[in-house]
């Protein structure tokens, strides 16, 4: 908590830590004009998608939109907001089970979902079946666990790719709405170009306010002076 500014946090980027706010910006491909603009103080993106797409929807007054936001707004549930409310978002995921990878052993990626059968099968062909009641995560999110049989996890040729010395048999965790992540995933295999627009559309408004205007730092404290407008009409 900041004895000058009650609403700044501390925030962390680029190996430095400061007292500040969070800013966000929804740009137009086509005129790379600011469209909607917010203040926040949270400490990353990975909520902010949803909030900033809608309110670009609401200044152009269209129907549908086509969001495009770099890795640090990757967020399953921000996600399924999007796409309840007509935004085809486009946010590079996350890497999954990266310990796992550099333990030697298989991630979650490994493990193919079956949509007709709802079942999981793992790189050996057992099938992992759903467990009776979900699980919340730490986030609050219901997870249904899929496990595979003893039995074959214990005559499995692939066993210590796969299991600790000490575990039983496989779980494989999935989201009560994981498809809206897999049809996210399935889009974005062919975003390799989208991406790189992203950068040369929103970047620039944020290399012109921060390099170029000088704008480097807020002027004034708490949200209100932070979102205010200045009479030149930069927003700091």
């Amino acid at each position: 908590m900041s004895r000058t500014d009650a609403d700044a946090r501390l925030l962390t980027k680029g190996g430095h830590t400061v007292a500040g706010y969070n800013v966000q910006l929804a740009v137009d491909e086509k005129h790379k004009l600011i469209v909607a603009s917010e203040v926040v103080n949270d400490g990353n993106d990975c909520g902010q998608l949803y909030a900033m797409a809608a309110a670009a929807k609401a200044a152009l007054g269209v129907a549908t939109l086509t969001a495009v936001a770099d890795a640090g707004y990757y967020n399953g549930e921000t996600l399924k907001a999007c796409e309840a409310d007509a935004v085809t978002a486009y946010v590079p995921p996350v890497e999954r089970n990266q310990r796992l990878a550099a333990q030697g052993r298989f991630g979650r990626g490994d493990f193919h979902y079956d949509t007709d059968t709802d079942v999981y099968l793992c790189p050996a062909g057992e099938r992992l079946k759903p467990m009776n009641g979900g699980k919340q995560d730490a986030a609050g999110k219901l997870q249904i666990r899929y496990a595979a049989r003893v039995a074959a996890c214990g005559s499995c040729s692939l066993r210590a790719a796969c299991l600790t010395e000490k575990a039983k048999l496989r779980i494989v965790y999935r989201w009560e709405h994981e498809d809206v992540v897999e049809r996210h995933l399935a889009r974005m295999r062919d975003a390799g170009a989208m991406m790189r627009r992203r950068s040369a559309a929103v970047e620039h408004p944020f290399g012109t306010l921060k390099c170029r205007a000088g704008y480097r730092h807020f002027l004034l404290r708490g949200f209100e002076g932070a979102r205010r407008v200045q009479p030149d009409g930069a927003e700091l």
